[in-house]
């Protein structure tokens, strides 16, 4: 893949020091930089909890039923009709 990139001073000064120091061609440091900014901004994967919201609010079931929000403790007086 070909990048092209425009880099301000600063940044231009910093990375042709860092070229000189490390003793390596511009296109292998730079996709060294690449390489390590990309794995550290890995997203962690995504918990089973987290799955479960997600699928809820993309169908728009989350909060979608009217009650008094005990439906855990009182499910069969709603489910039943029981007391």
């Amino acid at each position: 893949m070909h990048v092209e990139i425009e880099l301000d001073d600063v940044h231009a000064e910093r990375l042709l020091q860092l070229q000189k120091q490390s003793n390596k061609s511009l296109p292998k440091l730079v996709a060294e930089i690449l390489s390590k900014a990309i794995d550290e901004t890995v997203i962690p994967p995504e918990t089973e909890g987290q799955k479960v919201l997600r699928i809820l609010e993309e169908h728009e079931l989350l909060g979608c039923m009217e009650g008094n929000g005990r439906l855990a403790v009182d499910y069969k007086k709603h489910l039943w009709g029981n007391p």
